[in-house]
């Protein structure tokens, strides 16, 4: 008969996990990581309609593709399969994503803050003198204006990249935690190996008073009626 300690070992493994992990956390991460992803998105269309011709490049929307799948991961872990070390695993590697996404976005805001007014687009359509109307000059902005108010969206998308980034990177410390957590807490739990009950072989003694056939009476066993 086999033992059921693996069905039970592999149940206790699923709960170390579940307790381990800290599911309030992640919903709190994943709500961070949407406002911002709404901030950056809706940053870059205010870059589009200032100024085409000085836009970013339309990282912050490509960025935002990597972030929208992260948040919706970091949910799922928080509050759907919150129990799966597997499910969060694939939340993790949408995070790393992520953080190399952050890492572009801020190496490219960098270039924007430093050369605000550059165009940063290639040269044909730089030249262009049509790229140069842009929504800001038909509602009244000078180009002033326009370079100012690019470099507000420029810093305010700066900070939110990088707030993004540690996001990723919090995530990344919680897993490991809870990684480590459970590898210590399930040191004590050793997998058994298989038990098979064996019958014990009993050898049945006949009574004295019983003389079995074909075998001569015991007369050191005298019978008693």
């Amino acid at each position: 008969m086999q033992s059921s300690y693996y069905g039970q070992g592999f149940k206790t493994q699923r709960q170390l996990w579940q307790e381990s992990w800290p599911t309030g956390l992640m919903g709190l991460i994943a709500t961070f990581q949407m406002l911002f992803t709404f901030a950056i998105l809706g940053i870059e269309t205010w870059s589009m309609v200032l100024s085409f011709r000085m836009s970013f490049l339309l990282i912050g929307y490509i960025a935002s593709f990597f972030y929208t799948i992260t948040w919706i991961s970091t949910y799922t872990v928080a509050c759907c399969n919150r129990g799966s070390q597997g499910c969060a695993t694939h939340a993790l590697v949408e995070n790393i994503l992520s953080m190399i996404a952050s890492c572009v976005l801020l190496y490219y805001e960098s270039q924007f803050l430093l050369y605000p007014s550059t165009c940063f687009w290639p040269y044909s359509i730089c030249r262009l003198s049509s790229w140069d109307l842009s929504w800001g000059a038909f509602v009244g902005y000078s180009i002033f204006d326009i370079q100012r108010y690019k470099l507000i969206a420029i810093k305010v998308q700066l900070s939110c990249a990088a707030i993004m980034l540690a996001l990723s990177v919090l995530f990344f410390l919680i897993y490991l935690y809870a990684i480590l957590n459970v590898k210590s807490k399930s040191r004590g739990i050793q997998p058994q190996g298989a038990m098979e009950l064996q019958p014990q072989q009993r050898t049945l003694q006949p009574p004295p008073n019983v003389v079995l056939i074909g075998q001569p009476p015991s007369w050191s066993n005298p019978s008693y009626f």
